[in-house]
């Protein structure tokens, strides 16, 4: 009877407040979550593509449709449309200065997410063009409708395709 009390004893508790516990849907409540993304694209012309873009004083370069994958995207397609003017230095030309490119990312399940790319600088070299681009998530649809956040990356023109590699960055929805 002794050894029965004092294991009774040993097992009581002091405390009687409760362990909450964290589930799946009320981690969802909490809101937008800041997330890492990265990944990387690889585009060719889309002769039968016309991605709507006001292009203002710029120069509208065509379509371009990419495909790779993307971090929260899964397997992504896209669709780019740069508009450029020519960079001249000393009577020769060495590059274009993208002023505006409309831009969309849309992942495996369907749902969009829409880009704002600021002004960047293409130079050209032996083998083609590359610059640092930064890119702004600004909305979209399904999971991405609020999407916010940023990634850079880096832009390189070939003679059959670009890639649009290194992304590293946030996304928040």
């Amino acid at each position: 009877m002794a050894a029965t009390t004092i294991l009774l004893a040993s097992c009581s508790k002091d405390n009687d407040s409760i362990v909450p516990t964290v589930s799946q849907e009320s981690m969802m409540k909490q809101g937008p979550q800041a997330r890492p993304f990265s990944g990387s694209m690889t585009y060719t012309f889309a002769a039968n593509q016309d991605l709507p873009c006001n292009c203002g004083d710029f120069f509208p370069v065509g379509t371009f449709y990419g495909t790779g994958s993307l971090s929260h995207l899964g397997n992504t397609t896209s669709l780019i449309k740069p508009c450029v003017a020519p960079i001249i230095q000393d009577g020769n030309y060495i590059g274009d200065h993208v002023g505006v490119e409309c831009a969309y990312f849309m992942a495996a399940n369907g749902d969009s997410l829409y880009c704002y790319t600021y002004p960047y600088d293409l130079m050209y070299g032996p083998t083609g063009a590359t610059g640092v681009v930064k890119v702004d998530f600004v909305g979209g649809t399904g999971r991405f409708a609020n999407a916010t956040g940023s990634f850079t990356g880096t832009v390189t023109i070939g003679p059959s395709n670009a890639t649009f590699t290194g992304l590293k960055g946030t996304i928040i929805y």
